[in-house]
């Protein structure tokens, strides 16, 4: 655990960098009206697969992000699932703006590609950072202020698209991901200097250990 004040400006980071993801989730819910009228035309079916296709790789693909975060490191694992997740919002918006399902349902995978796995990275950096009651203080916190992104996600999005377009709804969600990925690397550059500060620690092989127990 770091023993740094700085961990709190790092649990800030942490709670708005969840926020795009959160927000951006639920999406097709308050434009499921508009989505079932011309140009759009969705079915039920239809309407319901933007969140099958997100939740199809996510069956599975969490464990693996999980195993892909030990091999590469919290920090890259966080930026890349994060840069994965906003390029999917931005290939949803994409799709809105052109009015093609297909394109909405790749970009719906791509965000699914990178959701979840994400969270498991941000999870990994929070627990690096607190232990015991301040863990489970701080994992309350940011879930309390990630969803504040759901909770504005259905006013919000129904106001732009009645007012403007579905594209430019989804544009929306896509800066919210801008700045959750801009959060990102505010959070791995943090990490990387309180441990710059604190110094590297030598971890011992066990046969070390050995020879240097016995010059005591």
């Amino acid at each position: 655990m770091r023993k740094t004040g700085i961990r709190w400006l790092m649990l800030v980071c942490g709670c708005f960098f969840l926020m795009g993801s959160y927000f951006c989730y639920d999406n097709p819910a308050p434009l499921k009206s508009t989505l079932e009228e011309p140009p759009y035309n969705l079915s039920d079916t239809q309407w319901a697969g933007l969140y099958t296709i997100y939740s199809f790789p996510n069956m599975v693909l969490p464990l693996f992000g999980g195993i892909l975060v030990d091999k590469l490191g919290v920090r890259v694992g966080l930026v890349l699932f994060t840069v994965v997740l906003t390029i999917g919002q931005l290939v949803f918006a994409i799709g809105g703006y052109q009015e093609s399902y297909l394109i909405m349902m790749i970009g719906r995978f791509i965000f699914g590609l990178g959701g979840e796995s994400m969270t498991v990275a941000q999870s990994s950096i929070v627990a690096a950072w607190f232990q015991g009651k301040e863990l489970s203080f701080a994992f309350g916190i940011n879930l309390s202020v990630a969803r504040v992104g759901s909770s504005i996600n259905g006013p919000v999005e129904t106001i732009v698209a009645d007012n403007s377009s579905v594209g430019n709804a989804l544009m929306l969600g896509f800066i919210i991901c801008l700045f959750s990925l801009v959060m990102a690397f505010l959070l791995v550059y943090i990490d990387w200097w309180a441990e710059k500060k604190d110094g590297i620690q030598v971890e011992l092989s066990e046969e070390d250990k050995f020879k240097f127990s016995d010059l005591k």
